[in-house]
């Protein structure tokens, strides 16, 4: 006998645990998702809540002013598990903002905190917008759930009121009785730095949605804070230094920096130039990329925050009478023209004022300190006017001001108050350096018995050779064996010396290749390079030969030995390559060059930076027999030299893991054309004509942040922040040859592509 029977799925709340205790593992992070649910519920301000409890966890507070949840809200969405609602609806319905949820598992943050959750919101109700609102309270013992009863077996105890009137919406959570306190300092600091992120949002307006006025969060916690803090500040105060402004009735500017490594308040007031701006203020946080350039909070800031803080919400933007006026600040707004002006490296302050003042501080170069000055977003704040300044007067879309003579002296009142903060932070830097290289010297002079530091940065060098050979002939004589084992290791240290050394010329080396105008400086530079090379073979055959007399340590100095070696072949290839590409060879005829072993010799110069990045370089369409000429040879290796170092670039700043160069070749007419196409960072075509200007390296401001930011430390003295030279002579040489270099639209699956054309 069969009959039909419907079957329904039932969840076990054993499962709460697992999305509670599993899937949220620690408490600061459980506190954290949280807080992104009042983000997403257009929020503008949350306050978070601390509270010690003896013999217990804390009592946790989250009290915001978003949207609020109706009582279906409630049933439908935070009482069920796995709601597809953030998905089905990915932005905020107020702001438009794209909401940090996904899976509808967030809520079960709160089992990790806690047994007991009581939740309390506010919503319009939807029936009777703007004449009533709805208050539901739901309180939650989770220990109700227990394995082996389902989930929708357990009754949560709640009630709802309605109010016939408006009254202000949002949600409060009141979470306790955590059995243990799981939370530490860390735990703490990990949150301030997620929340951080959020709080620096100081709003937008996407699209048709209503303006957004930003996030602010005041976090107060049992570590000491006796206030809620409100974070966007704290970041602002953490950064490397914040910068304040404002005009006097007599129209002078007063600029104030608190900034790490600047003892004091440093404070300075120009000339009565900006009469017409009494009022205007503004107030910035300065952002370096990498916490290790200098914040003054280096646990808040860690270097993943500072890279989402300054993507996402950095910017100067402009407050007017309160409001924001867009798009100042905005991505890829660059009202200030700081980001074009670093990319054409201005590097002389445009006040004779700030020149000035440039010029009397110690170990500072007027006409190049501007050069250290940080992009665009790396400022975050605003600047706020108000209508009571006469001549300051809004577009008709309210898109921004109209250009007039007082926007003009505006843009100069912020420009010259960030020139001069610059010019105070590249003093630091100098120091900085100064105290970091004094310090290495001094750590090294002991080895090399070294009586005054002056006198060993002098001649550097040949001390560390002399004592080099100093303690290879006490070790050949045999000395006893309790010494041997002190002078083994000093003699390691001093090797270690040396290779640094020839490091930091074989970077130079290849910093010069790049900059193929320098041919006098080439030439110097190779005859010292050729001497270093004749010095690393003598140096790697004394190596093996002390290797034969010290059998416990043959394989080490066989090791070194062999980097020695490899090092002199690898600088003897290079300075083969300089002496094609510069000036000083006496064979300057025109010549036919095969283009396949040209590319070749231009790819093998990028050896080690190829290597050490892992990036692919395809050759495999290059024909083999195809010429360009007739050429000076070190023409074509200036070219294709200058091309490839920029597409490597390009990769190592984009950060992604699949770098790839593809060079092939193609015939039109008689016409040779070599291309070039990489899957890094791209150039918007808007920029494919200002890339040959000369000393314009970085049209969009952003290439070298980037490659500061995904290159390895040591590699920075390399790329440098260009010339921005390098293409306007490839393409001088190109045109002087009958052919031309241009940017084309890259296929599909390419990011930027640059072709040459040759006879």
């Amino acid at each position: 006998m069969s009959g039909q029977q419907v079957f329904k799925f039932s969840v076990d709340s054993a499962l709460l645990r697992e999305l509670g205790e599993k899937l949220v593992s620690t408490v600061h992070v459980a506190l954290a998702e949280l807080v992104k649910n009042s983000y997403d519920a257009d929020a503008n301000k949350v306050l978070v809540s601390i509270e010690t409890q003896d013999g217990l966890g804390p009592r946790i507070v989250i009290e915001d002013n978003g949207s609020g949840m109706t009582p279906e809200d409630v049933a439908s969405f935070w009482m069920r598990i796995g709601t597809v609602n953030k998905e089905d609806n990915p932005v905020s319905k107020k702001f438009g903002r794209l909401r940090t949820g996904r899976k509808g598992v967030g809520r079960f943050a709160c089992r990790r905190l806690g047994r007991l959750l009581q939740l309390e919101t506010i919503a319009v109700d939807p029936k009777a917008p703007g004449k009533r609102t709805i208050m539901t309270k739901v309180s939650f013992d989770w220990d109700q759930f227990e394995p082996g009863t389902t989930v929708e077996s357990v009754e949560c105890e709640g009630v709802t009121t309605t109010f016939n009137e408006d009254r202000p919406t949002g949600t409060r959570l009141v979470i306790s009785g955590a059995e243990v306190d799981e939370w530490q300092d860390r735990g703490y600091d990990y949150v301030r730095r997620q929340l951080a992120v959020m709080a620096s949002n100081t709003g937008t307006k996407r699209g048709d949605f209503e303006e957004d006025m930003g996030f602010a969060v005041h976090f107060n916690d049992p570590t000491g804070a006796e206030k809620q803090e409100d974070l966007r500040e704290t970041v602002i105060e953490a950064s490397w230094g914040t910068l304040s402004a404002y005009v006097q009735d007599d129209g002078r500017a007063v600029f104030t920096l608190s900034a790490l490594g600047l003892p004091g308040k440093r404070k300075f007031t120009t000339s009565p130039e900006f009469g017409p701006l009494v009022g205007a203020s503004l107030r910035l946080g300065i952002l370096p990329v990498h916490k290790s350039e200098g914040v003054r909070d280096r646990k808040l800031l860690a270097n993943y925050v500072l890279r989402q803080l300054i993507d996402e919400w950095g910017g100067v933007q402009v407050r007017f009478n309160g409001f924001r006026m867009y798009p100042y600040g905005n991505p890829g707004d660059d009202w200030l023209e700081i980001d074009a002006d670093r990319g054409r490296r201005l590097g002389k302050p445009g006040s004779d004022e700030l020149f000035s003042f440039a010029t009397s501080q110690e170990d500072v170069d007027p006409y190049r300190v501007l050069l250290t000055m940080l992009g665009m977003r790396n400022y975050l704040g605003h600047v706020d006017v108000t209508s009571e300044i006469s001549g300051l007067e809004p577009r008709l879309d309210r898109q921004g001001f109209i250009e007039s003579r007082i926007f003009e002296l505006l843009r100069k009142f912020v420009r010259n108050a960030i020139e001069w903060a610059t010019i105070q932070r590249d003093a630091y830097i100098r120091k900085r350096n100064q105290v970091e290289a004094r310090e290495a010297l001094e750590n090294i002079i002991p080895i090399l018995e070294s009586p005054k530091p002056s006198q060993f940065e002098q001649d550097a060098t040949p001390r560390a050779t002399e004592f080099l050979r100093q303690q290879i002939s006490r070790i050949v004589t045999a000395l006893p064996a309790a010494e041997q084992a002190e002078t083994k290791q000093t003699l390691f240290r001093t090797v270690k010396a040396l290779e640094a050394i020839s490091a930091d010329a074989h970077s130079q080396l290849r910093h010069l290749r790049l900059v193929a105008a320098a041919s006098t400086l080439t030439l110097l530079f190779a005859h010292e390079v050729r001497s270093s090379i004749s010095s690393l073979g003598a140096g790697s055959a004394r190596l093996r030969t002390l290797a034969k007399q010290i059998p416990s340590h043959r394989d080490e100095l066989n090791g070194l030995s062999q980097q020695f070696g490899a090092t002199q072949t690898h600088l003897a290839r290079l300075v083969d390559m300089t002496g094609i590409v510069g000036a000083f060879r006496s064979d300057q005829r025109t010549v036919d060059v095969n283009v396949k072993s040209a590319v070749e010799k231009a790819v093998g110069c990028f050896r080690l930076v190829i290597e050490n990045y892992r990036i692919h370089v395809d050759m495999l369409k290059v024909s083999l027999s195809l010429q360009v000429g007739p050429i000076i040879e070190g023409e074509i290796y200036t070219i294709l030299i200058n091309l490839i170092s920029n597409a490597i670039k390009s990769l190592i700043a984009h950060g992604q893991p699949d770098k790839t160069i593809r060079i092939w070749t193609e015939t039109i007419s008689n016409k040779a054309v070599i291309k070039i196409a990489d899957n890094g960072t791209g150039l918007d075509p808007d920029h494919f004509d200002d890339v040959f200007t000369p000393f314009i390296s970085d049209p969009s401001g952003m290439l070298y942040d980037k490659l500061e930011e995904n290159a390895n430390p040591e590699d920075s003295a390399i790329f440098g922040t260009g010339s921005g030279l390098g293409l306007s002579i490839a393409r001088d040489i190109s045109r002087a040859r009958g052919g031309d270099i241009r940017f084309v639209s890259p296929d599909q699956g390419w990011a930027a592509c640059v072709e040459v054309e040759l006879p």
